[in-house]
């Protein structure tokens, strides 16, 4: 149904839409006011070029963009300052230090008989604009003074600093508040579809975020992840026979060999900790060399065994243990740390501390954790423990960034 000139009429996205209809009002209008909640790429490419066309041709133009939620994408408001350089135009958006949400939609057209406006639900946005179901009323109205109501509203919002003028500088913070937001929101996202699907985790849990890793074409993705840990599994195995050998090494030596060492390794913190693992070397160092010549294979011995040989070396705990282990089989022994007890917590398995040291653990639970944990990783179809790490690692830093 065509919208009628004279009286007010309902809008919602069906024939026209509320893009279209904004196109056909800016097409004679000589002053533009747009005042929206949120604002997306989305919405404004559906008049962009129309927008430009009649800057060019001498119309005005006022935004007012809102920033609250960081739902308004900054390249809108950078495109935006640009039209600055092609004409007659103000921008302005909301101002991080105020509580007050801003929430408005108005697209109003003025010209020399007076001005017509679209107020209602839709933001600049194609859900708002033509894909949602919105309802707005489009009205024209013959008092010339409409415009200047609305540009006094805008003058005290500015006067009472609930929006501020647009500069670069404003929009660079923006930009990167916005960037930081989309991150935690998104990965808020995932948590809770994962959530809604199995409340208290389970396979169907972790097998999402295997599939995400999976899909990742990043450096942290699985593909990569993969391939950094095999490499790295082969290089830490040959500096640790070497810190296991009987030659002789000074604190520095040791120091520079451990460093290399907890290089190849993928607990966090490790490093924290090196210069107060050196004052203990040699006791590090016979730890490692009596446990490259046991024969028995079994984790609980085997975590038992450095348990013991650690116990008077500070910040080489259960993580340190479990990662020189993992190093000499990644098949047989898994690596325990915050990260893969909180992995393990998705699959809905929750027996282990959430952070294990060597006072709370011992080589029982070690070994009930590995067992626990190929169970897990036979049945997301990885073939080893470095895999499953890595999967692990990913949940952790993508889903609870701190």
């Amino acid at each position: 149904m065509p919208i009628s000139a004279t009286h007010p009429t309902l809008l919602w996205n069906e024939t026209p839409d509320h893009g279209s209809e904004i196109k056909t009002r800016l097409k004679d209008a000589k002053r533009f006011t747009c005042m929206v909640a949120f604002a997306k790429e989305s919405g404004f490419s559906l008049f962009d070029a129309d927008l430009r066309s009649r800057i060019d041709k001498g119309m005005s133009a006022i935004f007012v963009i809102g920033i609250d939620f960081y739902q308004s994408e900054p390249t809108v408001i950078e495109k935006l300052l640009k039209l600055k350089t092609r004409g007659d135009v103000e921008v302005y958006m909301g101002n991080f230090e105020r509580q007050f949400t801003f929430h408005p939609k108005l697209y109003l057209f003025e010209d020399s008989n007076g001005a017509s406006a679209i107020v209602g639900s839709a933001n600049m946005t194609n859900g708002g604009l033509a894909a949602n179901h919105e309802l707005s009323v489009a009205f024209e109205s013959g008092a010339k003074d409409l415009g200047k109501q609305i540009e006094g509203w805008i003058n005290d919002l500015v006067e009472d600093r609930e929006i501020v003028e647009a500069t670069d500088e404003i929009v660079e913070e923006y930009a990167r508040r916005h960037a930081i937001y989309s991150r935690h929101i998104a990965m808020a996202r995932r948590r809770a579809e994962r959530a809604a699907v199995s409340p208290d985790g389970g396979l169907e849990t972790l097998a999402k975020i295997l599939l995400e890793m999976k899909a990742d074409a990043s450096e942290e993705g699985f593909a990569s992840s993969v391939d950094r840990r095999v490499n790295n599994r082969t290089e830490g195995l040959e500096i640790l026979k070497g810190l296991a050998s009987e030659r002789r090494m000074t604190s520095q030596e040791f120091l520079d060999q451990y460093e290399r060492l907890i290089t190849t390794m993928h607990s966090g913190g490790l490093h924290r900790g090196k210069t107060i693992v050196a004052r203990s070397r040699e006791q590090f160092r016979e730890g490692v060399r009596s446990l490259l010549k046991l024969k028995d294979r079994d984790p609980a011995v085997l975590f038992d065994h450095l348990r013991t040989s650690f116990e008077g070396v500070d910040r080489a705990g259960t993580n340190v243990i479990t990662e020189i282990l993992h190093l000499l089989d990644d098949k047989r022994y898994a690596v325990m740390n915050r990260n893969s007890v909180s992995g393990m917590g998705l699959a809905g398995i929750s027996a282990f501390p959430e952070l294990p040291t060597k006072r709370n653990m011992d080589g029982k639970a070690y070994a009930l954790f590995c067992a626990e944990a190929t169970k897990v990783r036979t049945d997301l179809g990885l073939s080893s423990f470095s895999e499953l790490d890595a999967v692990f690692n990913y949940a952790y830093w993508r889903d609870l960034e701190d």
